[in-house]
């Protein structure tokens, strides 16, 4: 029986390790279960899934992703002095710096990262925490599978690591 390599209609299971151009790590996977990735499905970066095409388990390897290809270019504009009381209907709450807070917009909920505490404001910035980051990941394929029909028509792998129904 042929070696499957990672492709479309193909199930990944990867661990990596993130980091940024100066060599700090940003995350690890390999602290748990492997991540499961549908190719092609939009939950992973698609530079990486590129870098995985015709890989194979047991394969590792490193990829450098430049900002414009992970997470884009980080806009200045998007940071925001918003005063506390706006944020979660106003309940009393010590915030800091680095916390990730849910503001509500005319486009639904967002992620924003707080930058600055004051008295009555915050200053956050709604831009993804990694904008403007070039990444580096080392990546070790742990297994490669056929996608179950399921999963093609969900557009995402089930199972640990990956999608829970």
């Amino acid at each position: 029986m042929a070696e499957i390599v990672v492709g479309p209609n193909t199930v990944v299971a990867f661990h990596y390790d993130l980091y940024d151009k100066d060599t700090n790590k940003i995350e690890s996977s390999k602290q748990g279960n492997p991540v499961l990735c549908l190719f092609g499905e939009r939950g992973v970066l698609l530079a990486l899934q590129e870098a995985m095409l015709g890989k194979a388990a047991g394969d590792d390897f490193t990829i450098s992703i430049p900002h414009s290809r992970a997470y884009g270019r980080h806009y200045p504009e998007r940071v925001q002095r918003i005063p506390t009381k706006k944020v979660d209907g106003g309940k009393k709450q010590k915030f800091r710096a680095g916390q990730i807070i849910t503001l509500q917009g005319e486009k639904g909920p967002s992620p924003a990262t707080i930058v600055n505490v004051g008295k009555f404001n915050l200053d956050v910035d709604t831009n993804h925490p990694l904008a403007g980051v070039d990444l580096n990941f080392d990546v070790i394929i742990e297994s490669v599978r056929e996608a179950s029909k399921d999963e093609q028509a969900h557009g995402h792998a089930h199972g640990v690591g990956g999608h829970q129904h």
